[in-house]
């Protein structure tokens, strides 16, 4: 049955970013399901358009739209932001789920190394400047994925070092492992002090550790070796069963579907889910000073000044 206009207008919009493969995907694909209209971003148009005509086939009264984005370069960023709203009245749902994992340092044009980009600068800058349509959109939520947590082995945000961010965003002495838990614990960071700024706003954050996948870019992307074959093996028992920190790519989507519809989150203060439950973040996600620290050099590198959350509520 095809939507009236009165029930498009009521339609939640949610924009999930990186939601042409992976968990992203089956999220978008969950999400359709609820009559929920799907925003979807990726770097390739055709994958992006299959995406999208795949969630429309399986649901022909849902609505959708595929922007191709390249992470990597911040005038698509501003391009989507831009776009975005001049498509759509009303956002609900910001899900922060883009991300990659390069095997060998990668320099964007802006001389910034690719991992922390994509991962952490384009998230930044995309939320701020979508901040002001969620807030005319409240209630209203940003949800980022960090995949990574103080258990994992290979990934412990705890290793995570961001004393010389000049160093971590151009990559110097550049290596996987350590490069992705920076980007990630910067974007848990920018979570808590996104939910501060953002206090009596109607506008709620949360970051979510959907747990080990096993075949996200960080896996395609990575040298042969333990990391790799660690994921393969992960990929491997999420398929017969999934167990401990493993998940399907299926049971991720659905994860990331419940934080982003179905929980109540706190006004001014963020919330840190490890797979399904609520847990206790990487303690130094909460150390003010860093945070602002972070916030400041980020918005340097963005050329953020006086837009989305970037004044103190």
């Amino acid at each position: 049955m095809t939507p009236t206009a009165t029930e498009r207008r009521n339609r939640t919009v949610v924009l999930l970013t990186g939601g042409t493969s992976g968990i992203g995907r089956a999220a978008a694909r969950q999400l359709a399901a609820r009559n929920v209209t799907v925003l979807i971003t990726g770097r390739r148009r055709a994958k992006g358009e299959a995406a999208l005509s795949e969630i429309q086939d399986a649901h022909p009264s849902g609505e959708g739209a595929f922007y191709r984005t390249d992470f990597a370069e911040q005038s698509d960023v501003r391009r989507l932001a831009r776009d975005v709203q001049a498509d759509f009245d009303r956002l609900d749902v910001l899900l922060n789920n883009a991300g990659t994992g390069q095997g060998e340092r990668t320099l964007t044009n802006d001389g910034l190394e690719l991992t922390f980009v994509v991962n952490f600068v384009a998230p930044f800058l995309l939320t701020n400047l979508l901040v002001p349509r969620l807030r005319e959109s409240t209630p209203a939520r940003v949800l980022s994925t960090v995949t990574v947590a103080q258990h994992d082995k290979a990934y412990d945000m705890r290793e995570g070092d961001l004393s010389n961010l000049d160093a971590v965003a151009t990559g110097e002495s550049f290596e996987l492992e350590q490069a992705y838990v920076n980007s990630k614990l910067a974007l848990l960071l920018f979570t808590y002090e996104l939910a501060d700024r953002l206090a009596g706003t109607g506008v709620t954050a949360a970051s979510v550790n959907p747990g080990l996948i096993g075949t996200t870019d960080i896996t395609r992307n990575a040298p042969l070796g333990g990391t790799k074959v660690s994921h393969w093996i992960a990929a491997l028992l999420a398929r017969i069963a999934p167990l401990g920190p493993i998940e399907t790519e299926a049971t991720a989507g659905e994860m990331l579907v419940h934080h982003a519809m179905d929980q109540e989150l706190p006004d001014g203060e963020a919330v840190y889910f490890d797979r399904w439950e609520q847990a206790d973040p990487e303690p130094r996600a909460t150390n003010q000073t860093l945070r602002d620290r972070l916030w400041t050099f980020t918005a340097d590198l963005t050329g953020l000044t006086e837009t989305g959350a970037m004044g103190k509520a």
